[in-house]
């Protein structure tokens, strides 16, 4: 009985969960940065709430395999799911994921600010340089991400989509390191990527920044003027990281999640952990993380249309 959860009055629910383990699944490999950082997480939030918290990797098919586990678990605040805004693609390109009608958002917990990067003797010295190449000779640069549909992939699409003519030719490697790599050896042009991967070069000088995606500079690259500052206004491109639950978990539970990850992300081991992965906390409870989730599926559906991407 599925729907007998939702049915426990909040009194119950508030004096009863959690009385077990409760089990965060993660559509990603173990050991990678979005295992850290979710284990650092699940480490604080168990003792928030006083039960362990165990981290499930369940990666494959750029998330589906481990949002439809975690979906498809009993709605009792036992089972929750880290999403994060890839899987806003995923829902763009396969019918088969509803995020919002799957899941209770929690909360959003983290962004990560991307970053436009050039090789460091490259001609293309400001971000204007590099999009005025590409608008005069439409389909010759070339551009590198982790594949079709990545986040690096739909960055430069969505500059796309706010400059109206900026095509460059998409090079699908296998992931953040090996784009940079063609980058400093010459194989493609740029790529727009995430700050933690491309920070180290940046300050060796074997990759030049033009810009960051974010709403502010950032005290790390002050000198690196923001995407809106440098000749796309009002481009933002920050993936995010957060927690949901099933859909019909108990409104007391989600309450109660809610909080403890409130104090969990203003907690010292966890600013540690996301300065060094060059991300930034951003704790935004639903509606508004909700709010936000159905905006990036609108979004991302017009650029999967126009791009003809579909996943089986």
């Amino acid at each position: 009985m599925l729907a007998g959860p939702t049915l426990l009055s909040p009194t119950w629910a508030q004096s009863s969960w959690p009385d077990k383990a409760i089990r965060i699944v993660v559509p990603a490999p173990a050991g990678g940065g979005v295992d850290v950082f979710v284990r650092v997480v699940a480490e604080q939030l168990g003792v928030a709430l006083k039960k362990a918290v165990i981290v499930d990797n369940k990666p494959g098919a750029g998330g589906l395999l481990g949002a439809k586990a975690a979906s498809q678990a009993a709605p009792d605040g036992y089972t929750l799911a880290y999403l994060h805004s890839g899987l806003v693609t995923v829902q763009a390109m396969n019918p088969r994921l509803d995020l919002l009608q799957e899941f209770r958002p929690i909360a959003k917990l983290t962004h990560a600010p991307f970053l436009a990067v050039v090789n460091g003797e490259s001609r293309y010295r400001t971000l204007q340089d590099l999009i005025n190449a590409v608008q005069a000779a439409p389909g010759k640069l070339t551009f590198g991400s982790g594949g079709n549909g990545s986040p690096a992939h739909f960055a430069v699409e969505y500059m796309e989509e706010k400059l109206g003519n900026f095509k460059a030719l998409h090079v699908p490697l296998k992931g953040a390191a090996e784009s940079a790599n063609a980058i400093i050896s010459g194989t493609i042009d740029f790529q727009v990527g995430l700050l933690a991967s491309n920070i180290s070069l940046v300050q060796s000088g074997r990759l030049r920044a033009l810009a960051i995606a974010s709403r502010e500079r950032l005290a790390l690259l002050p000198q690196v003027p923001t995407m809106a500052e440098a000749g796309i206004p009002g481009f933002v491109f920050e993936p995010w990281g957060g927690l949901a639950a099933p859909a019909g978990t108990p409104d007391a539970v989600v309450a109660r999640l809610s909080e403890a990850l409130a104090s969990v992300m203003a907690s010292p081991a966890i600013k540690d952990i996301v300065t060094k992965q060059g991300s930034v906390i951003d704790y935004t409870a639903s509606p508004v993380f909700s709010a936000q989730i159905a905006r990036e599926i609108e979004v991302d559906k017009v650029v999967v249309k126009r791009l003809g991407m579909t996943q089986p």
